[in-house]
């Protein structure tokens, strides 16, 4: 995180990155689960299933924890808000010019 930012500022980023890392994973952990159902179906047998749960935990899994804890909440927080996890109106209004610095358009304080 940027040196210029007071603690306020980045305990906020830290907090919008947490509730966008938590929307992601559930999206991808969603998918999971309905490759669950298709097994209790029988429509998959489990070594599909697990080649469903291996592909998780090397693909998506990973990647988000790599955006989410790697740092420069600000870069994360505004992919969120260009992603459409989480929405401009959700940002505190204390971090709106942080990250409206790297989105566009900008979000308005």
């Amino acid at each position: 995180m940027s040196n210029e930012l007071t603690k306020s500022q980045k305990r906020c980023l830290r907090e919008l990155a947490a509730l966008a890392y938590e929307r992601e994973l559930g999206a991808e952990l969603g998918k999971v689960e309905a490759e669950f159902g298709r097994w209790r179906r029988g429509e998959i047998d489990a070594h599909a299933l697990e080649d469903a749960i291996h592909k998780f935990h090397n693909g998506p899994a990973r990647q988000l924890y790599s955006l989410y804890t790697g740092g420069m909440l600000e870069w994360v927080a505004a992919g969120a808000v260009a992603r459409g996890v989480v929405s401009a109106a959700e940002i505190p209004q204390e971090i709106c010019d942080v990250v409206g610095r790297y989105t566009q358009p900008r979000v308005q304080s």
